[in-house]
């Protein structure tokens, strides 16, 4: 048996045989380059895919805050130059009489719990302050809209005298101490109107710039918000 497997050994080509065999290991040496390369690059491309995902979220984010800053500046402005022209055509009464509902209003926004996310993962102290402003923005909103319905519940029950586009009328004592509730509830809803729009506008700037600077810094963009003034022609009111 032993000479029969010195036989064999005498009769392999040795030299061809490690000649496979050398072969063989580049082969799988290749094989487990590239194969650790394609890995590689699905991992890169995997990252690059998320990043950009990342990035989508942000700025959508970035597109509802500027919508939300936007709406609050206009509501803002709207009671300003109500007061504005009252003052300026001298008109003198209790805001009621003065601030005349808008007819149309901006959408509401919502954040979707993607997009918070992925702002609590840039900047855990601006999720906190940025988190709860859309129901910020939604409830004023909401806010307006109760003053335009009240508001116009009243006046729909006074007889008025025009003057172009002004309106007057004449209230009795009976009138007077039956509407003076309804009147006084309209004017609380102003005042609260002009404290939530001065302070929630000034947050909302703050907040889109922080925002801003947070992408910026994350994705390598050169966003740049500029804050324009508004024009200072009047605001289409809603129903006198």
């Amino acid at each position: 048996m032993l000479e029969f497997f010195l036989g064999l050994a005498k009769s392999v080509n040795w030299k061809a045989a490690s000649g496979v065999l050398f072969g063989a290991a580049i082969g799988a040496l290749v094989s487990y380059f590239l194969q650790r390369n394609s890995f590689a690059e699905a991992r890169r491309q995997k990252e690059l895919d998320k990043r950009e995902e990342r990035r989508t979220l942000g700025l959508n984010v970035l597109t509802k805050m500027i919508r939300i800053a936007s709406t609050l500046e206009l509501l803002m402005q709207s009671l300003e130059q109500a007061f504005a022209r009252a003052e300026k055509d001298g008109i003198k009464g209790p805001p009621w009489t003065i601030v005349i509902p808008l007819a149309n209003f901006p959408a509401k926004v919502h954040f979707e719990p993607k997009e918070l996310t992925e702002i609590m993962k840039l900047d855990f102290n601006l999720f906190n302050d940025l988190g709860p402003f859309d129901d910020v923005h939604n409830t004023l909103l909401d806010v307006f809209q109760l003053y335009r319905t009240d508001r116009n519940a009243l006046t729909s029950t006074l007889s008025a005298e025009m003057n172009g586009m002004l309106g007057s009328t004449t209230l009795t004592p009976e009138e007077v101490k039956r509407l003076a509730p309804k009147m006084a509830a309209l004017d609380t809803i102003i005042d609260g109107m002009v404290q939530r729009t001065t302070t929630d506008s000034a947050e909302a700037w703050s907040i889109l710039n922080r925002l801003q600077d947070a992408l910026n810094r994350e994705f390598g963009l050169k966003l740049r918000l500029e804050r324009k003034p508004f024009s200072h022609q009047p605001i289409p009111p809603g129903s006198a």
